[in-house]
């Protein structure tokens, strides 16, 4: 157990060591997990089963913790003793699982720098936090966002007043001071105007855009309702490689009566980064944009802003090792597939026809949010467009390459400390309902998750 000087959960360090005889030259791949999860509410009875005593249901574990990141820990786990079983493995694969990702990886990076000569070298990273994009094709994630949270605040000198007594155009108040300043950072359709935020972006590449059109095809073929290409391909984009700023709530000081003007008013808001932003940069860039601001409505209370938490985005290397190793492996555990009985010329003027009769009947398309892409790909295996095949000759089942928008803490820090690449399998579907009510991981998901895993970690130190 792997501790900082603070007072946080530890991180697991487990080592399982290839084969002797090639102790000099073996590989050493590195895999990234948590065991710590999100609080689970069973008020009212939200939940099918008790949410910290897994069960297994029609096909599925649930339990809190069985998709968001327990079973594909597992998954990993089985896939090393099995291989440590047979003889065949040839590389070390080292377990890092911590306990704090989902509040920010506290204590982590100091608890692995303190520790580093402890973990060793690492030539490969490889995690399994995040799901498929739909409940039907496997993906491949090539990057995240950060994150930054702060907390805005703005002090009065004066106590808690009455508004009828005390209030006056005079009179500086905290709160209305927070509202107009939060007002500066945003503008039509969301735009974030701090200065320079967006000068550090990369470009969409044409080898990008066609990922884009990989993936609007896979999902409109089982779910029209998400609208053209085109419309989903940007709102995808929007949620995955577009930064963003979200105010999340309001706290105020005082009695909760509709007549007090508060002395104290605070907000918490978070801002979502993409690869070649530095958090550092945007969170000093944040603090400098609103104290500039807040001095122009010349108040006579106090601004203070607070960066409390900050994370790297991430972006992979499609074409590295690792990335084409997983890929591999997916293709060959998943296996063929076999398209319905149709041409595909007649598979497309199908598919258009239904996109154009939506077009004429739908005034607002359905954003593809993480919901409506899981609640659309709950089809029975009848209903779907793609299905495992006995045949030999059938197309194998390519992964969609995707990203994402929400952040792990751990990764970049993990290639910057160790020079070694990192590769993202998801091993869930998009309706595991992860952090919500009932979630859950499909068995057969998992136990493929094992296989995908256990030819990795062989094929990986051979390559």
């Amino acid at each position: 157990m792997l501790t900082s000087d603070e007072a946080h959960n530890p991180v697991i360090l487990a080592k399982f060591k290839g084969n002797a005889s090639t102790s000099s030259s073996r590989k050493k791949v590195l895999f990234y997990g948590q065991y710590d999860v999100i609080a689970a509410n069973n008020e009212k009875s939200k939940w099918r089963t008790d949410p910290f005593s897994m069960e297994g249901i029609d096909g599925y574990l649930y339990g809190r913790g069985t998709s968001d990141n327990k079973g594909p820990i597992i998954a990993a786990i089985y896939a090393v003793a099995e291989l440590k079983s047979e003889q065949a493995l040839e590389s070390d694969i080292i377990f890092l699982i911590e306990g704090e990702e989902e509040c920010g990886s506290r204590g982590f990076a100091k608890a692995i720098q303190r520790n580093k000569h402890i973990i060793g070298d690492v030539d490969w990273i490889l995690l399994a936090n995040s799901y498929w994009l739909d409940d039907h094709v496997p993906c491949l994630t090539y990057g995240l966002r950060g994150v930054i949270h702060a907390t805005v605040q703005v002090e009065s000198t004066h106590p808690d007043l009455h508004s009828g007594v005390d209030g006056s155009a005079l009179l500086d108040e905290s709160l209305k001071d927070l509202v107009m300043l939060l007002s500066r950072l945003t503008g039509k359709q969301g735009k974030v105007q701090i200065p320079e935020f967006y000068d550090p972006i990369l470009p969409l590449t044409q080898e990008e855009e066609k990922l884009y059109d990989e993936i609007t095809l896979s999902l409109l073929q089982r779910n029209p309702e998400l609208g053209d290409t085109q419309t989903l391909a940007t709102s995808l984009m929007r949620r995955w490689r577009e930064a963003s700023l979200t105010i999340h709530r309001f706290e105020t000081s005082g009695p909760e009566n509709s007549t007090i003007i508060p002395r104290l008013a605070r907000a918490a808001l978070s801002m979502r980064l993409v690869p070649n932003q530095e958090a550092e940069d945007v969170a000093q860039g944040l603090i400098d944009f609103l104290q500039e601001e807040f001095d122009k409505l010349e108040s006579t209370n106090q601004l203070t802003v607070t960066i409390d938490h900050q994370a790297e985005p991430w972006l992979g290397d499609l074409h590295n090792q690792i990335f084409q190793t997983l890929e591999e492996a997916i293709m060959e555990v998943w296996g063929p597939v076999e398209h319905r009985r149709r041409s595909s010329a007649s598979a497309g003027k199908a598919l258009n026809d239904k996109l154009k009769a939506l077009s004429m009947t739908s005034p607002k398309l359905t954003p593809a949010t993480s919901s409506t892409l899981a609640n659309g790909s709950l089809t029975t295996l009848d209903e779907q467009e793609s299905l495992p095949s006995q045949n030999a000759d059938a197309k194998k089942r390519k992964p969609l390459y995707i990203r994402e928008g929400g952040s792990i803490p751990a990764i970049r820090f993990l290639e910057k400390e160790f020079g070694a690449p990192a590769a993202h399998l998801p091993c869930g579907q998009a309706s595991d309902s992860a952090h919500l009510d009932n979630e859950r991981l499909r068995l057969v998901n998992l136990n493929k998750s094992k296989d995908i895993f256990k030819k990795v970690f062989r094929e990986l130190p051979r390559k």
